[in-house]
C-alpha cells in the first residue's frame, strides 16, 4: 500500500506515530507562534536589552492570540484589529488604574465590543482574549514602573507589529507547506469518517449508535473540508497551487462516491448476510488505513504513498454477491442488489483515491484533473461588514445577549476586586472569565472545568520554574508554552489553559518579579480562577441563548438545502458548478445541525424526547444524502444503458414528489411517509439500469418523506 511498508514494522511504528502526532496543522501553528515570539524577543533583546524585550514580548503575545492559519488578507485584518485594540486597552489600563470608575467603564466597554465582534466568526473571538491580556499587562507594567507610559505603549505596539510582520512573512514562505497541511487535515478527517463507516458494517454493533457516530464523523469532515477550501482555493493559480486545488477536489469526489454506498445500509443490515457485511467492513477499514497513510505522506517529510486498488478484496466481495445472485432463480432480491451497489461504490471510491494520489504527485499536470468550476465560490468569506453589527442591537439577537452576559460577568469581576483588593488579582479574574465564557452553554461548561484544572497545573509549574530557573532564562519556557497554548486551543483546551497560565504568570513575573512571590502564587491564582469560573457559570444563566431555540432555524435550513440539492441531483443535465454548490450547502447545513445536536445534551432541562427526534432526523438526512449521491454515480457509470425518454419521465416525477415531500409544514405526525409502489423496481432487485434507477428514485422519495416527517415532529415539539 505504501513505500513505508517496505520498512520492517518495528522500525516503522515509531516514525508513523510521531508523524501522526507531530506533523499536524495545529502543532505546526503552535511551533510558528513560538518561533515568532522567539524572533521578536531575540531581536529586541539584542537591540535594546532584556527589559525592552520583555515589554515588546507583551505586545507580541497579544498579537499572537489571533495567529491562526489562513489567507494573508484575513491574517492582516485580524492583526490590525488585535494590535491596535490591545495597544489602546493597555494605554487606558495604565492611565485609569487608579481611577476606578473609568477603569470600570473601560472593562465594560472592552467586554461589550469584543463580544459583539464574535459575530464575525471564530477568528474574532481571539480579539477579546488579546484585549484582556493587554489590560492585564498594562496594569502589571504600571505597578512595576519600569518606564514612562508613552515609552511602554510604544514598545508594546512595536512588539505587536513586529510579530505580525514576521508571521505574515513566515506564512508566505511556507505557503505550499500550509496548503499540504490543510489538505492533510481534511484527509485525516476522511480517514476517521471511513473508520466510523466500517463500524456501521459490523453486524454485531448497535446500528443506531454506529450511525450516530458516522453522522458526527461526517460533520467533522465537512468542517475540515471547508477549512481546506478557505485556504487552498485562494491565491494566484501557480502550477504547484493548482495541484493542491485538484487534490482537494479529488478528495471531495472520492467522498461523494463513498458516502453513496450508505444508501442501502438499512437493507443490508436487515438481510442476514453477515459474511458480506464483514467483507464490507474489512474493505472499508483497509481503505481507512490507506487514507491515513496518505495523510501521513502529505504532512510528514520523507513519507511516501503508493496507491493500492485492493483488487483481490473487491473481486472476492463481488464473487460472493454473484454467487448469492445465482441462487435467486432470476429474481434478485433487494438485499443482493444493495450489496452489489455498495461494493461497486466503495470500489469506485477507492479508485478515486488513485486520482487524489496522482494530484499530489509533483510531476502531475493539475490541468488534466482540475474541473472547470469557479473555486472561489466555495470559499467562506470573513468580511468585517459594519452592517452586520446593525442587525445585532436587539435582545432577540444571540450575539447581543452573549455580549450582555460577558459584560455583566467582567464588570462584576472588576467590582469584586475593588471590594476585596487584598484577596483577588483583578486581571486574572477577568482573564479567566474571558477565556471561559462562550455563546454556547455546553462549551462554557466544558471550558470552566478545563480552565480550573489547567490553572492549577500551570500555576504549580510556573512556581517551580520561577523558583529553580534563573530569571535570565525564563523566556525559554515562555516561548514554548505560548506555542503549546496556541496549538491545543481547539483540540484540548485543558492543555491550552495549563500553558496559557504558565505564559501569563511568567510574563507577569518579568514585568514585576516582586509582585508575584512564588510561595503564594499557586493558591492565589487558583482562587482567582475559581472566582472567574463561578462568575462565568452564574452569568451563563443571564439572558441565556439556549441552542435548542435555534434548532427550528437549523432544521428549516437543512430541509431547504435538501430541496435544492435534490432538484439538481435528480437531473441528468445540470450545471456542474450549481450542483457542487448545492451539494456543499446541503452537507454544511447537515453538519451545523449535527454539531448543535451534539452540544444540546449538556443544556439544562433539555427535552430528551425532542433530542431523540433530532438524532433520528440527522440520521435520516444523512441516509437521504447518501441516496442523492448515488444518483451521480448512477449517471456516470450507467448513462449509456438508460433510455433517455423513460429516464427523464421517472426523474421528472421523482423531482416533483421529493419537492412535495420535503415540506415539514404539511407532513403528518404519524411517521415517515410511505409512497405507493409504482413499478416492479421497488419489489425486486436486478441489475437492469432502468430498474436500478426506478428503485433508487422510490427509495429517495421515501427518505424525503421520512426526513420531512421527522422535521415536522421536531418543529412542533
Amino acid at each position: 500500500m505504501s513505500g513505508l511498508r517496505l520498512i520492517p514494522p518495528h522500525l516503522l511504528a515509531v516514525p508513523r506515530r510521531l508523524g501522526l502526532a507531530l506533523f499536524r496543522l495545529h502543532i505546526e501553528n503552535g511551533a510558528f507562534v513560538s518561533l515568532g515570539m522567539g524572533i521578536v524577543g531575540g531581536l529586541f533583546a539584542l537591540a535594546y536589552g532584556q527589559t525592552v524585550a520583555i515589554l515588546a514580548a507583551s505586545g507580541a503575545l497579544c498579537a499572537s492570540v489571533v495567529d491562526k492559519p489562513g489567507p494573508a488578507p484575513v491574517k492582516l485584518r485580524m492583526y490590525a484589529l488585535a494590535v491596535s485594540g490591545a495597544t489602546f486597552v493597555a494605554l487606558f489600563a495604565m492611565l485609569f488604574e487608579h481611577h476606578h470608575i473609568w477603569m470600570g467603564i473601560l472593562v465594560a466597554a472592552m467586554s461589550f465590543v469584543s463580544s459583539l465582534a464574535s459575530a464575525y466568526g471564530r477568528r474574532a473571538i481571539g480579539l477579546s482574549v488579546a484585549a484582556v491580556l493587554a489590560l492585564l499587562f498594562g496594569m502589571a507594567a504600571n505597578r512595576a514602573s519600569l518606564m514612562p507610559i508613552s515609552d511602554y505603549i510604544g514598545i508594546f505596539f512595536a512588539g505587536g507589529v513586529s510579530y505580525a510582520l514576521i508571521s505574515i512573512g513566515l506564512s508566505a514562505l511556507f505557503d505550499i507547506r500550509n496548503r499540504r497541511m490543510f489538505l492533510g487535515e481534511a484527509v485525516h478527517a476522511f480517514s476517521s469518517y471511513l473508520e466510523a463507516k466500517a463500524t456501521l458494517y459490523d453486524p454485531a454493533c448497535d446500528a443506531r449508535l454506529a450511525l450516530e457516530k458516522l453522522v458526527e464523523a461526517h460533520a467533522a469532515f465537512t468542517e475540515k473540508l471547508q477549512a481546506a477550501r478557505d485556504f487552498v482555493f485562494l491565491g494566484r493559480r501557480t502550477a504547484s497551487r493548482q495541484r493542491w486545488m485538484a487534490a482537494l477536489l479529488a478528495l471531495l469526489d472520492c467522498f461523494d462516491s463513498v458516502v453513496s454506498s450508505d444508501a442501502d445500509i438499512e437493507t443490508m443490515r436487515q438481510s442476514g448476510h453477515n459474511d458480506l457485511l464483514l467483507r464490507l467492513k474489512a474493505l472499508t477499514a483497509r481503505f481507512a488505513a490507506d487514507t491515513e497513510e496518505l495523510a501521513l505522506a502529505l504532512t510528514t517529510p520523507g513519507a511516501h504513498f503508493s496507491f493500492n486498488p485492493h483488487t483481490a478484496e473487491i473481486l472476492e466481495l463481488q464473487a460472493e454477491v454473484e454467487q448469492l445472485a445465482a441462487t435467486a432463480w432470476g429474481r434478485e432480491s433487494l438485499a443482493i442488489s444493495a450489496f452489489r451497489s455498495a461494493g461497486h461504490k466503495l470500489a469506485l471510491g477507492i479508485a478515486r483515491m488513485e486520482r487524489l494520489a496522482q494530484a499530489t504527485d509533483t510531476s502531475a499536470d493539475a490541468n488534466t484533473i482540475l474541473p472547470k468550476v469557479e473555486l472561489e465560490a466555495f470559499v467562506h468569506r470573513d468580511r468585517m461588514d459594519p452592517r452586520v453589527l446593525q442587525s445585532l442591537f436587539s435582545l432577540s439577537s444571540p450575539v447581543m445577549r452573549y455580549a450582555i452576559r460577558v459584560t455583566g460577568a467582567m464588570t462584576a469581576g472588576y467590582m469584586l476586586t475593588l471590594l476585596l483588593p487584598n484577596m483577588m488579582h483583578g486581571g486574572w479574574v477577568l482573564l479567566t472569565t474571558s477565556l471561559i465564557m462562550r455563546a454556547s452553554y455546553s462549551i462554557t461548561r466544558q471550558r470552566r472545568n478545563d480552565r480550573i484544572i489547567g490553572t492549577a497545573a500551570g500555576s504549580i509549574i510556573a512556581a517551580v520554574l520561577v523558583h529553580y530557573i534563573s530569571r535570565d532564562f525564563l523566556f525559554l519556557p515562555v516561548i514554548f508554552s505560548v506555542g503549546a497554548a496556541h496549538a491545543f486551543a481547539d483540540v484540548a483546551f485543558k492543555v491550552t489553559a495549563t500553558c496559557a497560565s504558565i505564559t501569563a504568570l511568567l510574563q507577569l513575573h518579568f514585568l514585576g518579579p516582586d509582585v508575584e512571590p512564588s510561595s503564594v502564587l499557586v493558591l492565589e491564582r487558583l482562587g482567582d480562577t475559581m472566582i472567574g469560573a463561578a462568575l462565568s457559570w452564574v452569568f451563563s444563566f443571564v439572558l441565556p441563548s439556549w441552542e435548542w431555540k435555534n434548532v427550528p432555524n437549523l432544521v428549516r435550513a437543512v430541509v431547504d438545502a435538501d430541496k435544492s440539492y435534490a432538484a439538481l441531483a435528480l437531473s441528468r443535465r445540470r450545471n456542474d458548478q450549481d450542483f457542487r454548490l448545492a451539494r456543499k450547502r446541503a452537507h454544511d447545513a447537515a453538519a451545523n445541525l449535527t454539531m448543535t445536536v451534539r452540544r444540546l445534551a449538556d443544556e439544562p432541562r433539555i427535552d430528551k424526547t425532542k433530542l431523540a427526534a433530532l438524532h433520528d432526523l440527522v440520521a435520516a438526512n444523512y441516509l437521504m444524502a447518501s441516496d442523492l449521491a448515488s444518483m451521480r454515480v448512477l449517471f456516470r457509470t450507467r448513462k449509456q444503458e438508460l433510455n433517455p425518454d423513460d429516464a427523464e419521465r421517472v426523474l421528472d416525477l421523482a423531482r416533483q414528489n421529493v419537492e412535495q415531500a420535503l415540506n415539514p409544514a404539511e407532513a403528518k405526525d404519524k411517521g415517515p411517509t410511505r409512497l405507493s409502489r409504482r413499478s416492479l423496481g421497488e419489489s425486486i432487485g436486478g441489475h437492469n439500469a432502468m430498474v436500478s434507477l426506478t428503485r433508487r428514485l422510490i427509495h429517495i422519495e421515501r427518505m424525503a418523506g421520512r426526513v420531512s416527517a421527522l422535521a415536522a415532529k421536531v418543529l412542533k415539539a
